[in-house]
């Protein structure tokens, strides 16, 4: 440990009672989750699915809460995430193996950075080429069309599709707070100037100036937003499609046996709001006939160093 810096960022922020919080969310907390505490879990690896729709950071709650008014086809049931953060999530289920049957459509910029070069088959990099600068985030009107695009390009391989909602920015009917994720996108690609970072929803909430009706509301419609979408490939895609999620976001839920509140999903924090996902399953026609075949091409154009900003970025806060 770096005691002259450990020292100096105390002097700094020794009155922050969050900066103290996060601290030991991560210095003690998560120790204890992915040690001696931690839960068992459901690697989507281990799933029999064909498509796999991920709602990156939707809570099973909240997922619920969304169905029992609109629901979608198929049979909703729960599990539980390896991980508390996207990094983590792709670590634990991909970080160890090579999947060459799988293709990878993601607008989450992870999936480029922090995987092996030649885990996946193929990785169709949305956040790159279908990035909407107004809303500062890939759409998931873009998601769906790219993915229908990929299973029709890949009909032999099994296909994820990461969307970035319901993760902030809230851009859906109600709108809250200011997450500049074009910030990570534009660190990804090379630009080392865009280090901008605003304060999540859940940042405002733990700080009092929004309040948990306001977040889980702004949260809730940002589902929404991707709700058709996700309808679209459940009837489009053809064989066992299954939707879930990479970790749930914390609205203050306390990390027993440790009595500190969480907000967001700070990473290895294994408690039951970050990591109680859904997981619906629809049978669409005829199973695919899956064949695993070496990477042919590569999208990836990142360095160690943007893998390194990346990691102290984050989505997790």
């Amino acid at each position: 440990m770096n005691f002259r810096y450990a020292l100096s960022e105390i002097r700094k922020h020794g009155a922050d009672r969050t900066w103290w919080r996060k601290r030991f969310l991560t210095h003690a907390v998560s120790r204890y989750f992915t040690g001696p505490g931690r839960p068992d879990a459901d690697p989507v690896v281990e799933e029999d699915w064909d498509h796999l729709v991920v709602l990156d950071a939707c809570r099973f709650d909240l997922f619920e809460d969304v169905y029992e008014d609109d629901p979608l086809p198929g049979t909703l049931d729960r599990r539980t995430s390896v991980q508390s953060g996207t990094p983590g999530f792709l670590a634990e289920n991909f970080g160890d193996g090579t999947f060459h049957d799988i293709v990878y459509v993601t607008g989450n910029p992870y999936v480029d950075t922090d995987l092996p070069e030649g885990t996946f088959h193929a990785v169709e990099s949305v956040w790159k080429d279908g990035w909407d600068d107004d809303r500062q985030t890939v759409t998931p009107e873009t998601m769906a069309d790219r993915t229908l695009d990929v299973a029709e390009q890949y009909p032999d391989k099994r296909i994820i599709s990461h969307f970035l909602q319901p993760h902030a920015p809230f851009v859906g009917d109600v709108r809250l707070g200011e997450r500049d994720t074009v910030a990570i996108r534009e660190q990804a690609l090379g630009n080392e100037d865009s280090t901008r970072r605003q304060r999540t929803p859940f940042e405002m909430l733990e700080a009092g100036e929004a309040s948990y009706e306001e977040v889980w509301e702004a949260y809730r419609a940002n589902l929404e937003y991707a709700w058709p979408s996700v309808r679209l490939l459940l009837t489009e895609l053809d064989g066992r499609i299954a939707v879930t999620s990479d970790h749930g976001n914390a609205m203050g839920e306390r990390a027993w046996p440790f009595p500190v509140r969480v907000y967001g999903h700070p990473l290895g924090v294994l408690i039951p709001a970050l990591t109680d996902v859904p997981w619906l399953t629809h049978q669409n026609g005829e199973r695919r006939s899956v064949t695993a075949e070496e990477p042919t091409r590569t999208d990836r154009e990142v360095s160690e160093e943007t893998n390194e900003r990346l990691r102290m970025l984050g989505y997790a806060e």
